[in-house]
C-alpha cells in the first residue's frame, strides 16, 4: 500500500513504498510520471500534471511498455518532481494519491516525489539527482546499470548527475526552461524516442 503523509517538513523526498522486495541483479529504469507515464493536462504542449485523482489518465502505451521493462527483469521506479506543493496549489496528499495510482496501475515497485520548489535547495528536485540517488541507497542499486527514461531535459540532467544513463522521450516542451533555469549547454541524452515504446526498446536493446 501506498502511504499519505500529510506533512512533510524535510528536504527529502516522499518514498511511496516501505519495504523491498530482492534487487534484480540487472537494474533498475526509473520513470517520469508526468507526460511519460500519464498523460499530461491540456494540450500537451506543457507539462501540466494532473492535480487530483479523478484528472489522471494513464498514457496509452504505458502499460504494454512497463509490462516489458519487468518482463526484463528491471526495478521499476517512478520519480517525479511536484513543485506545485511548495507552491501551494496543491497538497502534499493529492501529489502523493495520485503517484500512488500511477505505480499502483502499473504494479511499479516504488516511486519517490520531491515536494519543494527552486529556492528550497533541495537535492532532490531534478535536474538534481537526489531522488535518484536516494533509489540507489535504498535499494542497493548500482546506478551506473540504471536508466532514467524522462521528457524534460531535467530528467536527463538528474540522470547525469547521478550517473544513469538518460533517455529522452522527447515532447515540445521537452527543453523548456524548467524551474526559471535553461538546459545547461551540451546535455544531449544517450537516446531520443517519439514513444514510449521507441525508449523501452532502446533500454531493452543497450541492456
Amino acid at each position: 500500500m501506498v502511504e499519505q503523509p500529510t506533512t512533510h517538513t524535510t528536504l527529502e523526498p516522499v518514498r511511496l513504498r516501505t519495504a523491498a522486495p530482492p534487487v534484480h541483479p540487472r537494474g533498475a529504469v526509473f520513470l517520469d510520471r508526468d507526460g511519460v507515464l500519464n498523460d499530461v493536462r491540456g494540450a500537451g504542449d506543457a507539462s501540466l500534471p494532473p492535480r487530483r485523482i479523478e484528472e489522471l489518465a494513464i498514457a496509452s502505451d504505458a502499460p504494454s511498455s512497463v509490462d516489458r521493462l519487468r518482463a526484463a527483469g528491471f526495478v521499476l521506479i517512478v520519480v517525479t518532481n511536484q513543485p506545485d506543493v511548495a507552491r501551494g496549489t496543491m497538497t502534499l496528499d493529492a501529489a502523493v494519491q495520485v503517484t500512488g495510482a500511477v505505480a499502483d496501475a502499473l504494479a511499479l515497485d516504488d516511486g519517490y516525489v520531491c515536494a519543494h520548489d527552486g529556492p528550497d535547495g533541495c537535492d532532490c528536485r531534478k535536474p538534481r539527482p537526489g531522488m535518484l540517488t536516494r533509489a540507489g541507497r535504498d535499494w542497493d542499486l548500482a546506478l551506473d546499470h540504471c536508466w532514467l527514461i524522462g521528457d524534460r531535459w531535467v530528467d536527463v540532467a538528474a540522470a547525469e548527475g547521478a550517473g544513469v544513463r538518460p533517455v529522452l522521450l522527447e515532447r515540445s516542451y521537452s527543453w523548456d526552461r524548467s524551474g526559471g533555469a535553461n538546459a545547461p549547454p551540451g546535455l544531449t541524452p544517450e537516446f531520443r524516442g517519439a514513444t514510449l515504446g521507441a525508449c523501452v526498446s532502446y533500454v531493452l536493446a543497450g541492456s
